[in-house]
């Protein structure tokens, strides 16, 4: 799915290039072509700034002006698809959280991101670089929103003080991530984000918000003892 034409081409990741007036189109037309190349199959190895302007109509010169390499091209390519994080003000702690968490699954709602994600995952191993530019470029503005909102849950006593705010994060992030991406299943409503929120808050808001550390939720029972 390309990215729309009223979303901004600038991206993280992008460098604009000298004192030329930019060219919308073919800023789109560039990001539609990595993104159709990626989601043909196309490798993040073979994918080359030739291929690319060959697909958009451009000449290679166009797409170095506007990025320096095929790693910040990529990176501009995705962020075109992603969403911005969705307003917070007023809402209460659990409500942020599961507002931030929701929004992966209305990410997720397009499976050509997520076999685009899922690609460059697969790189991780041979350029984790690259994922350490997805995670500090493309999902930034999303992790810090995340991390404000536990903040102040631990300043306003709701969440214990020896919390591992980036622990927490990916404890939160993860099991929406891996349902969607690794396992390509769907998620049909908000109830998985309220879950996945709700877990977590069992386990880490103080006595003072209402419920010690680790108890379980009123409406889950205890577990059965196994039949001798």
């Amino acid at each position: 799915m390309p990215p729309s034409a009223d979303r901004p081409a600038a991206a993280p990741g992008h460098t604009p290039r000298g004192g030329r007036q930019r060219d919308p189109a073919a800023d789109r037309a560039i990001l539609d072509s990595t993104l159709a190349l990626l989601s043909d199959g196309c490798s993040f190895g073979d994918l080359s700034m030739d291929l690319v302007a060959q697909r958009a109509g451009v000449a290679r010169a166009t797409i170095y002006r506007r990025w320096r390499n095929k790693e910040e091209l990529v990176l501009a390519a995705l962020s075109a698809l992603d969403l911005p994080v969705p307003p917070l003000d007023g809402l209460g702690l659990r409500d942020r959280l599961v507002t931030l968490v929701d929004q992966l699954r209305h990410r997720g709602q397009d499976t050509n991101l997520h076999r685009l994600i899922g690609s460059l995952l697969g790189e991780a191993v041979r350029r984790p670089q690259l994922v350490q530019r997805f995670e500090e470029t493309v999902v930034a503005a999303r992790h810090e929103a995340m991390l404000r909102a536990l903040r102040d849950g631990v300043a306003d006593g709701e969440l214990r003080a020896d919390l591992d705010l980036d622990d927490a994060v990916e404890l939160l992030t993860g099991p929406m991530a891996a349902r969607l991406i690794l396992r390509q299943r769907p998620v049909e409503s908000v109830a998985f984000a309220e879950t996945i929120v709700d877990t977590f808050l069992n386990g880490t808001r103080t006595t003072r918000a209402g419920r010690r550390p680790g108890t379980a939720p009123e409406h889950i029972p205890p577990p059965q003892e196994p039949p001798l």
